[in-house]
């Protein structure tokens, strides 16, 4: 499934309105990095969001069954199942759900992804997670 363009970044994602959202939105992350999985966390709450989180794609699968969420940010590269296959499967329970891919293995990884999401790429700051957060919000999810 290699993609010979990227369908949609937070850098191409001009024609939606600006973070921060009007609105407080439910984010499930995904983080196998336990660290990496409070700070982010923390950041979005202070930004106002309800977030959940998960380790893996199997526990972020069960919240997604339980719960309605208005964006998943997930990193690509997860123990079992993938970011990718996630996204899949939930876009495929919650079709009006945005998704956003974290990688720290570089834009040619995301570039390949034949998914229809923004991207962030890592380490990524305050504002970038800020900004990529409130496009989701503010964007219709973007479709193939």
């Amino acid at each position: 499934m290699v993609a010979t363009e990227h369908p949609f970044s937070v850098t191409d994602a001009a024609a939606c309105a600006p973070a921060p959202p009007l609105r407080p939105l439910r984010v499930l992350v995904v983080e196998d990095h336990a660290d990496t999985r409070y700070l982010v966390c923390e950041m979005l709450k202070a930004f106002g969001h309800r977030v959940r989180a998960a380790a893996d794609g199997e526990r972020a699968l069960r919240l997604l069954a339980a719960h309605r969420f208005d964006v998943l940010l997930t990193d690509v590269c997860l123990p079992g199942l993938s970011g990718l296959d996630l996204a899949r499967g939930a876009r495929a329970r919650q079709p009006d759900l945005n998704v956003i891919f974290c990688s720290g293995f570089g834009p040619a990884l995301t570039a390949q992804i034949d998914f229809p999401a923004l991207t962030l790429q890592k380490p990524y700051d305050i504002e970038q997670l800020r900004e990529a957060v409130g496009r989701a919000g503010a964007c219709p999810p973007p479709t193939v």
